[in-house]
């Protein structure tokens, strides 16, 4: 029966298939003669304005299509940071010219995902709680649903019922799948022209937040607006901390720190030629069928900054940066300092000309900026922050806003208050307390002075600076700003020299109460030379004070003409008077 059913269907196909070609050839038959009656004769002349090409195509013209693995695609190396093109560079096309697989990306983004993920969260069961094992209530009776111990997760307090354990989240991914990932991230890259290639280290010179947001200004106008991943070879210390001071240090990995995410997200990816060497080197076992071990010293390449290493103070600045964090700061300022005296020593060297200028300009700058640091360690405030007071406060009003002053302030507040509740007792113990109170005003007085002597330096430096650079009415800004600040100076010294006799006048007190003689006459001593020193100063003070008075009036008394001719000397004058 399955026999007969199976071949019935076939002998219907095959008669329909009979009858079709026999029809074909009636119908071919029957038009064939009805058309020719009608048929014409057609010329097979050469029109007149028609040429006739013979085409021949021979075995030799053909050019046989080359596999993905034997082409090759050039790269352009660049010179960081001004992405200069240097040369060409060829790689094979399987590298950087794969097409666009997204699901290979998206597999190996979801791989890198789970591999990250902790899996920490954690619950006790009923049986990880601490408790006891005695039943809350009855089985029955009670009305109530039935329960257990107090460890059960119908009660608060109890265990979690399928709650989640430690776990890894991390999935499987073949190898040869991830390596293709790779080069296929980075060759979309490289076709949309988003793969720039560096040649040298990409490491900076200094430490310097100004100096890398122009290079990435520079960046931006060569390549258009968004940031950059930077991949190098090697840590570079002095990129990542200025990356870090502007909250950007997620921008900067080394090519083990990378991954395919990574190369996805930002809008662009520069990278070290041999940084993207070892990535492809490590990544390619989809093409050569076997492991290559990533970690040989003859593939594997290193590239240390050489260029930098000839720099006047890289290698200071690298051993700063690669200081433990906690002394980072303290090391900072000296650190500066002494990379500043000796770039200005070696610009002594020179002949007259722009590196001479540009080493001075650059040792102004840093010492100003080591000032900075100092002043901000000796008041807690940042200087930038302190300039944006000064403008609209007195400079008293400012000192009141400093950290360590107010800490000060708090001390002076209390002892006063414990000095004044002990002397309604005993006088002896309120005058020793009060001894305190005064030290504690000289400490003030001393922070004060050292910040107004370094704002001074600051603003010197920096006019300094710009002097060289040819900036002349900035360079008179900040002589001013110096000046005000030299007067604060005079007048803090004096300050504190008076808060120093007043200590010393108040031990020689407290000496006689309690009929010490050998510290009454030291005291003495020390008030007499307190005495001197102040005197001393106020003269001075005074005899400035009148100087700047007189001078006044002569500027007041010298007419329009002759005082724009004045300007400069007397500025030059101040200058070198400064110094």
């Amino acid at each position: 029966m399955a026999s007969t059913r199976i071949s019935a269907p076939m002998r219907g196909v095959t008669y329909q298939l009979s009858r079709l070609s026999i029809r074909q050839d009636a119908l071919s038959a029957r038009y064939t003669k009805s058309l020719s009656s009608f048929a014409r004769s057609i010329s097979t002349s050469t029109a007149s304005k028609a040429s006739v090409s013979s085409i021949t195509r021979s075995v030799n013209d053909y050019v046989p299509v080359k596999p993905l693995e034997d082409q090759t695609v050039f790269a352009t190396i660049h010179q960081f940071p001004s992405l200069e093109p240097l040369r060409f560079e060829s790689y094979p096309a399987n590298h950087l010219h794969l097409p666009t697989r997204r699901d290979i990306l998206h597999r190996a983004v979801i791989y890198e995902g789970d591999m990250t993920r902790l899996g920490t969260a954690s619950t006790k069961t009923r049986h990880e709680i601490r408790g006891s094992a005695r039943k809350v209530r009855p089985q029955k009776g009670s009305g109530r649903a039935r329960l257990g111990d107090k460890k059960s997760p119908m009660l608060r307090g109890g265990g979690v019922a399928f709650g989640p354990q430690p776990r890894d989240f991390a999935t499987d991914l073949q190898k040869k799948v991830y390596d293709l990932a790779w080069r296929t991230a980075l060759s979309y890259r490289f076709r949309k022209g988003e793969l720039i290639i560096v040649d040298n280290a990409m490491e900076i010179e200094s430490p310097s937040t100004r100096l890398l947001d122009d290079i990435f200004k520079h960046h931006e106008k060569l390549r258009g607006k968004g940031r950059s991943l930077l991949v190098t070879l090697e840590e570079r210390p002095l990129l990542e901390q200025a990356l870090i001071e502007m909250d950007r240090g997620e921008q900067t990995l080394t090519w083990e720190e990378v991954d395919v995410k990574n190369l996805l997200e930002l809008s662009r990816v520069i990278i070290e030629r041999d940084a993207l060497h070892n990535i492809l080197l490590t990544h390619q076992e989809d093409l050569t069928h076997k492991a290559i071990t990533p970690w040989h010293k003859s593939l594997i390449r290193s590239s240390p900054p050489e260029e930098l290493e000839s720099t006047i103070g890289w290698q200071e600045f690298r051993a700063l940066s690669l200081t433990d964090p906690k002394e980072h700061e303290a090391a900072r300022a000296d650190a500066y300092e002494s990379v500043a005296s000796t770039r200005y020593a070696y610009a002594e060297s020179l002949s007259t000309g722009p590196k001479r200028n540009g080493l001075t300009v650059s040792a102004y700058n840093l010492l100003a900026e080591a000032k900075e640091l100092q002043f901000a360690q000796k008041t807690g405030l940042p200087f930038r922050e302190y300039t944006s007071l000064i403008d609209g406060l007195d400079a008293s009003e400012v000192a009141s806003s400093f950290p360590r002053i107010q800490a000060l302030d708090y001390q002076i507040n209390v002892k006063s208050d414990l000095a004044a509740t002990a002397a309604e007792t005993s006088r002896l113990k309120g005058e020793e307390l009060m001894i305190d109170v005064r030290e504690l005003e000289v400490q003030k007085l001393e922070i004060q002075y050292e910040a107004a002597l370094l704002s001074a330096q600051v603003y010197e430096h920096v006019a300094e600076a710009q002097s060289l650079a040819a900036e002349e009415i900035a360079a008179e800004d900040s002589l001013s700003l110096a000046s005000s600040e030299r007067t604060n100076v005079d007048m803090l010294e004096l300050q504190m020299l008076e808060a120093r006799l007043e200590v010393a006048k108040q031990k020689f007190l407290v000496a006689g109460l309690k009929n010490d003689f050998a510290r009454q006459k030291k005291a003495q001593e020390e008030v007499r030379q307190c005495t001197e020193l102040a005197e001393a100063k106020r003269a001075e003070v005074e005899a400035w004070d009148a100087q700047m008075a007189e001078l006044g009036e002569v500027e007041a008394e010298v007419p329009a003409e002759v005082e724009e001719s004045r300007t400069e000397p007397v500025v030059e004058a101040k200058k070198e008077e400064r110094k």
